[in-house]
């Protein structure tokens, strides 16, 4: 399957999102899948890896990205597109919001890492959420990350098409080599079932 990742910030940026995406596209491609990113120019630096990684957009996301990530989508082939959202990500610019429908043919899920919204210009209340409600009405599916946001989508919004995914952790968990869980404790004179936290 030919997976398309559109995310606001990616690696070397900083930034959760981009770092969980990272790891999202690396292990879809593990799978079998090809995948690729769309992304800031900031990210121009990424590993390529096994993903391959689009940075066309330049210090602010606008009206005009839709165009470029339609073009992307087009030219790479997508059979479908995952839309990493948190509105900070995308300069609270409300394009993104349009993107399910620009695409067409090219289902789009998003995937809704927090819903609360950042403390920047506060007056647009209701009309930010209508935005974001609409994102995720017009989404062929939504992802929440945790409960609340789960609810808020289903519940309030009528969002029928949900499902909860939490994140784990992106801290690889490979031991060193030579590691031996049994000796590394007895040498520290650490007991079999003590708690050791490092």
């Amino acid at each position: 399957m030919r997976i398309g990742l559109v995310t606001g910030e990616y690696p070397p940026m900083e930034g959760g999102v981009g770092a969980y995406t990272r790891e999202l596209g690396r292990a879809l491609a593990a799978q079998g899948h090809d995948v690729s990113v769309f992304t800031r120019e900031a990210a121009a630096s990424a590993d390529p890896g096994p993903v391959h990684v689009t940075t066309a957009v330049g210090p602010r996301w606008g009206w005009r990205t839709l165009g470029l990530i339609r073009r992307w989508a087009l030219t790479r082939r997508l059979d479908v597109v995952s839309v990493q959202f948190q509105t900070a990500a995308y300069n609270m610019h409300p394009a993104i919001h349009w993107l399910p429908s620009r695409l067409g043919a090219v289902p789009v899920a998003v995937t809704f890492h927090d819903l609360r919204f950042p403390y920047l210009f506060p007056k647009a209340g209701r009309l930010r959420t209508a935005v974001v409600r609409r994102l995720a009405r017009t989404a062929a599916g939504a992802i929440t990350t945790n409960r609340v946001d789960e609810r808020t989508l289903r519940d309030a919004w009528g969002i029928q098409n949900v499902a909860w995914i939490p994140i784990g952790s992106h801290v690889s968990t490979e031991p060193p080599r030579g590691y031996d869980r049994a000796a590394w404790r007895a040498s520290l004179g650490v007991e079999p079932d003590d708690l050791l936290v490092s």
